[in-house]
């Protein structure tokens, strides 16, 4: 994952902002995210400093594709919010090109860098307010019907 600094809030931060981004991921497995993609996933990284996006294009393409975004969930510092990460994969589109791979794979696919998504939107924490979520800190669908939960 590509040098993203330190974050000047607590580990906790972090694991909230996971289970934030998954819950708000999660509704768009049945509706798409950008123009042909839908979620398939939103897998956490081991250390918590950001997500594997899963996309792919859908149940009605003709051709299936799937691309795995490594999406850092902290920029300059700060935890970046759940409704950012949502926001720039909305104005994804079809300029996946633009992202280099990261040198690792996942279900066999490259990782692509998903750090330009989110450069510079990093916001001062305010989890501490926040309670403890119960929700999982990502899912992903293995195949259709097949969800695997991450808690």
């Amino acid at each position: 994952m590509p040098d993203v600094g330190q974050l000047t809030c607590s580990g906790a931060c972090l694991a909230r902002t996971q289970s934030a981004v998954a819950s708000a991921l999660r509704h768009y497995t049945d509706t798409p995210i950008a123009k042909p993609y839908y979620i398939r996933g939103c897998i956490p990284e081991p250390d918590g400093a950001g997500v594997i996006v899963a996309l792919w294009t859908g149940p009605t393409a003709r051709e299936k594709w799937n691309l795995f975004l490594l999406v850092p969930l902290v920029s300059d510092g700060l935890a970046v919010p759940a409704q950012q990460v949502v926001a720039c994969l909305m104005r994804l589109s079809r300029g996946t090109h633009l992202f280099g791979s990261v040198g690792r794979r996942f279900d066999g696919k490259p990782l692509l860098d998903g750090s330009r998504l989110v450069e510079g939107e990093g916001r001062p924490c305010e989890c501490s307010a926040a309670p403890e979520s119960r929700a999982p800190h990502g899912f992903y669908f293995e195949r259709p019907g097949e969800l695997k939960q991450y808690p």
